[in-house]
């Protein structure tokens, strides 16, 4: 019997491991890529397409990842008000008509739960769902859409100060 009442014990504080403190307490960009790293820095990480010049210029990458079995595209934004830019934002976005994939979208907020804890906001509107993490200056947002099709958009962004994105 006490055995048993251990093993729930001790499953239930594996359970809360990330709202203990484990979790990511920063995010600092997105894979090798940091805030504040200009256009140049950033390309010679990732394969990139031209400059998409628009209010907010966008580089994509040229191929696709994967995370969790699905192809997701990947954007940097960087600032124009500097000279060769600097990284102040990453969007992750996946599209698709498969309407059984509910139950995978719950498996990424899952994913991103265990790496950055609960989190702080999580909003509803119509089919649309919205969860937040604010960590220090930066925020993390996952979106997903279920319904005739599928979306789920990661989006990493820096809240730090202009000074640093220029």
């Amino acid at each position: 019997m006490h055995l048993i009442v251990r093993v729930i014990v001790l499953a239930g504080l594996v359970a809360a491991l990330p709202s203990l403190g484990l979790a990511e307490s920063e995010i600092p960009g997105w894979g090798k890529a940091k805030w504040g790293m200009s256009h140049t820095e950033v390309k010679k990480l990732y394969a990139l397409n031209p400059w998409e010049h628009d209010k907010k210029p966008t580089c994509k990458m040229k191929r696709k990842i994967k995370i969790l079995g699905r192809d997701f595209a990947v954007a940097f934004y960087f600032d124009q008000r500097s000279a060769d830019g600097k990284l102040y934002r990453v969007v992750l976005a996946h599209f698709n008509n498969d309407i059984t994939d509910v139950l995978w979208l719950k498996s990424v907020k899952d994913m991103l739960v265990e790496k950055y804890g609960n989190p702080d906001t999580f909003d509803i509107h119509g089919k649309m769902k919205a969860s937040k993490w604010i960590k220090s200056d930066n925020r993390l947002k996952l979106t997903t859409l279920a319904g005739k099709s599928v979306m789920c958009a990661i989006e990493y962004t820096s809240l730090g100060s202009e000074s640093k994105k220029l």
